[in-house]
């Protein structure tokens, strides 16, 4: 840790998130990267369900906008990857092997095998696909990096992309992607509490390099203008909408089209710091490969149509290491690895029993409805102690403190935490029953949840038994 701060490699080992590389597995004396390989990060206890919570919901909002949810292999035939050109312009960056004698890829992106799908529905209900066509996946890619370039979860070999791909009539383009932004902001300010307007968001549209047509970047100088033109419309929109500032940067785009990443600028400190957020790529040159242009035309009767890409988080691993910085290490109450901390203050004396059970069914009694839990057992004398380690290490969202006070007038002393205002509140839970005090306890839940729930339909319950982590 530089100068004493704390990194996203440190809060994820704290909230057991991820399983730091460099620590040692005891029976072998040896660190945990030695086996699992450089840049390819190992989820842990706490990881788990923030990996399954962050899926359900992003799976459920997409299907709620009209996008269908698939999953795709990790790997296939480099057949599949000589189509969409990654064999020609993106071969150093993968991964390949082979069986049997025919040569196989860990998949380096998820789009050649969403356009599949794509055809193999033409094939079989024609006209009566919907356009725009929109697939969702929240996919698990590797690339290479030079190990050299590998950092925590910020710069990793196999990471996991909120991924989608809509296949557009040309003249619906514009409004596509602007609703693709519109999904970005939503995801952003509902389930992290993240603000994006002019003053926390920049916008960057990468063109190619014309001069190396061919060479780098696929297709025509025709097909790249007209493209360019569309992305440069909807940064404008934006620009105008929000007022955030657009940077055009020549030879940064994919080898198949432009693109737009957003930028989110956070201050930290005093000190104002940028983070990749998610992306928006235009695509004409796999509609071209895939031979999109004829069946689309043969079945809709449209000549043109386009490949939108689109990640909103991007790099589930980057925007995650970045957040955890961000916010210290603390997460969203859906996504907390402990959602509640139950403390029993014991006092030595006849309440003991009473304070115990009661905070053992409270425990118990948020379990059962779908919550993450962790119970501790603390004194008068320790709580100073107990409440500053659990604060700077597995950080509950929310901790319900019950002493003999609580017992005896039945009101529970609660304190959630603010996000936005990155401090603890406190409620008071009033009670007759511990029945009555879960109840209590689950309606502030469902505030908590509330944005979950506008966002997704539901918010995701995993529950678990984290006392361990306390």
């Amino acid at each position: 840790m530089a100068g004493g701060e704390k990194t996203h490699i440190d809060y994820a080992y704290d909230l057991d998130l991820a399983v730091k590389p460099d620590s040692r597995v005891p029976v072998f004396n040896r660190e945990f990267g030695t086996f699992t390989g450089a840049g390819v990060p190992l989820f842990s206890l706490g990881g788990g369900p923030l990996r399954y919570a962050i899926s359900e919901m992003l799976a459920k909002f997409h299907a709620r906008r009209g996008y269908y949810v698939v999953e795709t292999p990790i790997i296939a035939s480099t057949e599949l990857f000589k189509v969409s050109g990654h064999i020609e312009f993106y071969r150093e960056n993968m991964y390949l092997f082979d069986i049997e004698g025919h040569e196989f890829a860990v998949k380096p992106m998820n789009c050649p095998y969403h356009i599949l799908i794509f055809l193999n529905e033409l094939a079989k209900y024609r006209s009566k696909l919907p356009l725009p066509f929109k697939v969702f996946e929240f996919g698990r890619v590797h690339r290479y990096e030079p190990s050299g370039s590998i950092y925590g979860l910020l710069r990793v070999r196999g990471f996991t992309q909120d991924d989608a791909h809509i296949i557009t009539p040309g003249d619906a383009a514009v409004d596509t992607v602007y609703r693709v932004f519109e999904e970005m902001r939503m995801v952003l300010e509902k389930l992290f509490g993240l603000e994006v307007s002019g003053e926390t968001l920049k916008v960057r549209l990468s063109m190619a390099d014309m001069a190396l047509l061919g060479k780098e970047f696929m297709g025509t100088r025709e097909e790249w203008e007209g493209a360019e033109e569309v992305l440069a419309e909807v940064a404008s929109r934006i620009q105008s909408d929000l007022g955030v500032e657009v940077l055009r940067l020549e030879g940064e785009a994919a080898f198949y089209g432009p693109k737009l990443d957003f930028i989110m600028i956070v201050e930290e400190s005093g000190i104002r710091r940028e983070w990749q957020m998610g992306t928006i790529q235009f695509d004409f040159n796999l509609p071209r490969r895939f031979r999109l242009y004829d069946v689309v035309e043969e079945n809709y009767g449209i000549g043109e149509v386009y490949i939108i890409h689109r990640a909103l988080l991007g790099s589930i691993e980057r925007f995650l290491g970045a957040y955890l910085e961000h916010r210290k290490g603390r997460l969203p109450f859906s996504l907390a690895p402990i959602q509640f901390g139950v403390v029993a203050i014991k006092t030595g004396g006849k309440a003991d029993r009473d304070i115990e059970e009661l905070s053992r069914s409270i425990a118990e009694g948020l379990r059962a409805a779908g919550f993450r839990v962790a119970y501790k057992e603390s004194t008068k004398t320790r709580l100073s102690s107990d409440v500053r380690f659990v604060e700077s290490t597995a950080k509950p969202y929310v901790m319900v403190y019950v002493g003999e006070r609580e017992v005896t007038e039945g009101r529970l002393d609660v304190r959630p935490y603010n996000l936005l205002e990155m401090r603890r509140e406190r409620e008071l839970v009033e009670f007759r029953s511990p029945r009555e005090a879960v109840e209590g306890l689950e309606r502030l839940a469902s505030r908590l949840e509330a944005s979950v729930v506008e966002l997704a339909g539901q918010a995701p319950r995993i529950p678990g038994d984290y006392s361990h982590m306390l």
